[in-house]
């Protein structure tokens, strides 16, 4: 096989996966917007400022205590499954299990314990002190889900992993519906811990079809066996550990100095970034994470495969997120309510950042996939240096819309950090026809984002902004047709 036919078998593979969790993120996205429209009816913005909240105490709490197992688990996994050794296979995954379920309850205990202090920390009152208790066993069945799904990343079951997604969404969005509604902010915890046994319960039932042999292991063996896992996971947890602890501080800041309306505002619009341009970033990390890894040992074939996934997630982005852009405000007022026009241009400069944060995202793989630990974690931590100030002084300074310049200037470091160092330690870089991508891509953007400051008229930004939408989808067709099919 040529060259040229490895290289358009790699942007098939990759183009392949986005598909496929494509599909799964519309299902999803159909469903959270069904979701956050009756929660935003029922419980306006501070409900959802409140559900915010809690969900970051949850992220935050698991990070801390789950040491990373997860991603960690996946990069194992992966490793262990090409070898084709059943036994060897089977070992690793019930010592994982045993390390899950240990960090699960030390981390529901955790929270338990941690109760009263949080609702104090976070709301200035006892109000929410048996939420967050109740919230201990949605800690616990979060590492649960991790557990499975790693499972099921590691060995690559995609079709698996995406009707876990589907099936684990659609159920918890049927048993969390009615406790928003009958008991509004007091159901959300309720719904919280409902929806996380849904998932979990799913996930389980597709895990349990990954092939193993019954092992005889020790507690002590489990021990063993499990701490080359964890020990990598922990340099990982520690990276998660900031990514949360920053929205945790950013969250509270917010409420504190602004108001819990502000929180709700922030919650949305950076539910409408992250889950809605997620299709590309879950593919990323579900199958590109993994498939990187199996390549490792070769620098040449990870340098090719970071530059093709790079392209694809662009090529892929580019139209939605001008798209966006242009439509925000029907998006916004289709999605929540007209209570929540005011995150318009916030969200409107963390869709621009997600231009910047594809390509970082491509390459900061690589560490993870050569199990660096010590590396990924030096830049993880020294963009969140960067990160937690850029944000605080942006709100401080400029309100929800300072967050979004945040974004985009921490994601353009982020960049650079991570294309110097993966080019110091292991000869990779990006090609020039990612940059190409980029730079066309971003410059349609651009130009979009100056021509709307330069119109008055809702029709005139509206014309530019179909025009402008018909260029790049144009682009966008053309050049995914050339490294698919050409």
């Amino acid at each position: 096989m040529n060259s040229n036919s490895n290289e358009r078998k790699g942007y098939r593979t990759a183009f392949k996966a986005t598909s496929l969790f494509g599909g799964v993120q519309v299902v999803t996205i159909l469903i959270g917007i069904l979701k956050s429209k009756l929660v935003a009816v029922w419980l306006g913005a501070t409900g959802f400022g409140i559900m915010g909240l809690f969900n970051s105490s949850i992220s935050l709490i698991s990070s801390i205590t789950n040491l990373g197992l997860q991603s960690s688990a996946v990069r194992e996994i992966a490793t262990i499954s090409a070898d084709n050794d059943i036994l060897k296979f089977s070992r690793l995954i019930k010592a994982i299990s045993r390390w899950v379920w240990f960090t699960g309850l030390f981390g529901a205990l955790v929270t338990i314990c941690l109760s009263p202090w949080l609702s104090r920390l976070i709301f200035n009152s006892d109000k929410f002190v048996l939420s967050f208790a109740l919230l201990a066993v949605a800690v616990l069945l979060t590492g649960l889900y991790s557990n499975h799904y790693a499972l099921l990343q590691g060995t690559r079951k995609l079709k698996f992993m995406a009707l876990a997604n589907v099936y684990g969404a659609l159920i918890g969005f049927l048993c969390s519906v009615p406790m928003f509604y009958f008991f509004r902010e007091s159901g959300i915890a309720y719904a919280l811990v409902s929806s996380a046994l849904s998932i979990t319960l799913v996930s389980y039932l597709y895990a349990r079809k990954i092939k193993t042999v019954k092992v005889n292991q020790t507690i002590k063996e489990s021990f063993i066996i499990g701490l080359p896992t964890v020990k990598l996971g922990f340099m990982m947890a520690l990276s998660n550990i900031s990514v949360f602890f920053v929205q945790f501080i950013v969250k509270t800041f917010i409420t504190q100095y602004g108001s819990l309306a502000d929180a709700g505002l922030y919650e949305a619009s950076w539910a409408i970034n992250a889950q809605y341009l997620g299709l590309v970033f879950t593919a990323m990390s579900k199958d590109y994470y993994p498939r990187l890894s199996q390549v490792s040992d070769d620098n040449q074939k990870m340098m090719s495969a970071v530059n093709q996934q790079g392209e694809i997630a662009l090529l892929i982005l580019a139209p939605m997120i001008i798209a966006m852009v242009v439509f925000l405000p029907f998006v916004i007022n289709l999605l929540y309510s007209g209570d929540f026009i005011d995150i318009v241009p916030m969200t409107k400069w963390l869709l621009v950042g997600s231009m910047l944060k594809a390509g970082s995202w491509a390459i900061s793989f690589v560490f993870l996939a050569k199990g660096a630990g010590k590396v990924y974690l030096f830049n993880e931590l020294g963009i969140k240096c960067i990160t937690l100030p850029s944000y605080l002084l942006g709100y401080a300074f400029g309100g929800l819309l300072g967050i979004g310049y945040a974004f985009v200037f921490c994601y353009f470091s982020y960049f650079i950090l991570v294309a110097l160092v993966a080019f110091k330690r292991y000869k990779i870089n990006y090609s020039s026809a990612f940059f190409k991508v980029l730079l066309i891509t971003c410059f349609f953007l651009c130009f979009y984002a100056v021509s709307e400051s330069l119109f008055s008229t809702a029709f005139l930004r509206y014309l530019i902004g179909g025009i402008v939408i018909l260029i790049v989808c144009v682009y966008s067709f053309f050049e995914l047709k050339k490294r698919l099919i050409n």
